[in-house]
């Protein structure tokens, strides 16, 4: 009998299982509730379901990930193009506003003289070492000449030293080869403002005995028939006054910044000194036509 039951113990088993659930589900349960043979059945498989749902419950939880991975990062890649439009157009909406204040500004300026002048841009600058130096989109074509002065709203700029019918070349304050005959606007302490190759200025050949000190302003003389007088040449930050010598040096900062030079005024005016024959003798009138208008 026992080899037989060993011989026969898993169909009898299942055999056992299947009329379980027979029975249970013929007779009647609890009410709301599964009969006995359903919950057994239940609780018998229910870690082999487990384990069979298991893999797809993990791919569809892996398949929503991608798919809201994909959707997050064509929403990321669509913010960033919206944010970079946005960006392109607050920066052309900044430089719409400088570019009209400094227009305002520049207008004004040029409405306030009494010089004909002639608005230019600067399309190209040569701030090397040993040369100061930019170029304007503008030349003789528009009555520009070598010897005029160049001027900003901020100061001086320096001087036209050649030009094309469309170009001109001019020669920074801060060039060594420029000169300029200036004076502290406190003190009145003339000197010569001399280029350095460098961001500063040299004030020049002024007498120990003259009072110049940090802070002061510098303005044109209207010396040496180049600049009209009192044009902001720059501001002194510091002095060098030496144990010995006639003259005292003082470094000067331009009044314009030439890093952010974008537009300039050319001065059409040259200013030439009277030829010799026209000043009278030692016996005549001071001038010839004080003489000839008596």
């Amino acid at each position: 009998m026992n080899e037989l039951v060993a011989r026969f113990h898993y169909p009898l088993t299942y055999l056992a299982i299947v009329l379980v659930c027979v029975v249970n589900l013929v007779s009647p349960g609890r009410s709301g509730g599964l009969a006995l043979g359903s919950q057994a059945l239940i609780e018998v498989t229910l870690p082999l379901q487990r384990m069979v749902a298991l893999p797809f419950r993990e791919v569809s939880r892996f398949y929503q990930d991608y798919k809201s991975l994909v959707f997050v990062r064509e929403e990321n890649q669509r913010l960033r193009a919206q944010l970079a439009r946005v960006k392109d157009e607050n920066l052309q909406y900044r430089e719409a506003i400088v570019a009209s204040e400094r227009f305002q500004r520049l207008s004004g300026f040029r409405a306030g003289g009494e010089v004909p002048m002639v608005p230019a841009n600067v399309v190209a600058q040569d701030l090397s070492s040993w040369f100061r130096s930019v170029l304007i989109d503008q030349g003789s074509t528009t009555g520009i000449r070598p010897g005029m002065p160049v001027i900003t709203d901020s100061g001086v700029v320096g001087l036209v030293v050649g030009t094309t019918p469309r170009a001109a070349k001019i020669l920074l304050v801060t060039d060594p080869q420029s000169r300029i005959d200036a004076f502290v606007q406190r003190t009145r302490a003339q000197g010569t403002l001399h280029g350095s190759a460098a961001d500063l200025c040299d004030f020049e050949y002024v007498l120990r005995d003259q009072e110049v000190e940090a802070g002061d302003l510098l303005l044109t003389s209207g010396l040496g028939a180049v600049y009209p007088k009192g044009l902001v040449v720059g501001r002194v930050v510091s002095v060098v006054r030496r144990p010995h010598g006639l003259f005292q040096v003082a470094q000067v900062e331009p009044a314009v910044d030439f890093r952010q030079l974008e537009e300039v005024f050319v001065l059409l005016e040259q200013r030439e000194l009277p030829a010799d024959e026209e000043f009278s003798n030692v016996e005549q009138s001071l001038w010839l036509g004080l003489e000839a208008g008596e």
